[in-house]
């Protein structure tokens, strides 16, 4: 599952792991854009009255949708310099909203329990740039609406890994639930099966204690979406490169994940595919500098397994 943002640049390598970590910790919205700005691109959608009357009446009397979101996967979604949640998702919720005639509430989780409570009932959706996986869908239905793909984040100086080979015995951070992590094991199988040494997989609970990892020496990779590692390198300065896009070269789908076979679902896919179409879903694309895995319109349920 699941991506990175900012502006807040770093002015020095003194004290490099604890300035590091704080740097990617808050990051911030686009120098060049406001909140008005923002506002003014959503004041553009108008509320779908047909839509809003698919909503199961539970939604409709209350007006919320609640939705599990990570808080720490820029520039998809993360928290400001205030603490408050921001970055691609948490514009395509609130664009949503608008088309829905509703207010989706983005609630922080950590990213591996997003499932579980979508299940257990305390979240109506989930909405974390959660990628798109056949063993996922046993328990939810994806609306899919970006294309992602993987990378390694290592330190300069290291050399840029190409294929799996150049990853096996060494050791990579990645975050706890993730296809990344899906990923880094079954390499390692691949490793050991080819007579190469294993790959030592360290699951963090958030990125930004992977990163850490990584800057203290811990793990020589980080290995994630490609956008939120390019956010996080950019963040960092040219300590920290952005590569190995061809140890897998995969384009997972991203999804909205929606209960299995819910009624909300065909509301949600029907307001994406008039976002998609309004421009705005576009326009927050490039806001956040992601746009080059965007899409034309949302597909269900179309991603295959790691």
């Amino acid at each position: 599952m699941s991506a990175y943002r900012g502006s807040r640049l770093l002015k020095g390598m003194v004290v490099a792991v604890s300035v590091l970590v704080s740097a990617c910790n808050s990051p911030s919205a686009p120098a060049a854009d406001t909140k008005q700005d923002f506002e003014q691109t959503v004041s553009r959608l108008k509320r779908d009255n047909a839509l809003h009357g698919m909503l199961p009446e539970d939604i409709r009397k209350s007006g919320v949708i609640t939705a599990a979101t990570a808080a720490d996967y820029p520039p998809f979604e993360f928290l400001d310099d205030n603490g408050k949640l921001i970055g691609a998702d948490i514009d395509i919720s609130a664009a949503l909203g608008t088309i829905l005639g509703v207010r989706i509430v983005n609630v922080r989780t950590d990213f591996s329990s997003i499932a579980a409570g979508i299940q257990a009932g305390r979240f109506n959706i989930g909405i974390s740039s959660i990628g798109d996986y056949a063993s996922r869908r046993k328990v939810v239905d994806f609306v899919d609406y970006y294309m992602g793909g993987t990378s390694f984040l290592h330190m300069a100086g290291k050399e840029d890994p190409k294929t799996i080979d150049d990853v096996c015995g060494t050791a990579v951070g990645v975050v706890k639930g993730t296809s990344s992590q899906t990923q880094a094991e079954g390499g390692s199988e691949t490793c050991v099966a080819g007579g190469k040494q294993p790959i030592r997989v360290h699951a963090f609970p958030t990125q930004n204690a992977a990163i850490l990892a990584l800057t203290s020496g811990r793990v020589d990779f980080v290995s994630g979406d490609q956008a939120t590692n390019g956010y996080t390198a950019k963040q960092i300065g040219p300590s920290l490169l952005n590569g190995g896009r061809s140890v897998y070269g995969d384009r997972p789908y991203y999804g909205i994940a929606v209960p299995k076979d819910s009624p909300l679902y065909e509301p949600i896919f029907k307001a994406m595919a008039v976002l998609m179409k309004s421009g705005v879903y576009a326009e927050i694309l490039k806001r956040w500098g992601i746009d080059d895995g965007g899409m034309t319109e949302p597909l269900k349920n179309q991603g295959k397994d790691v």
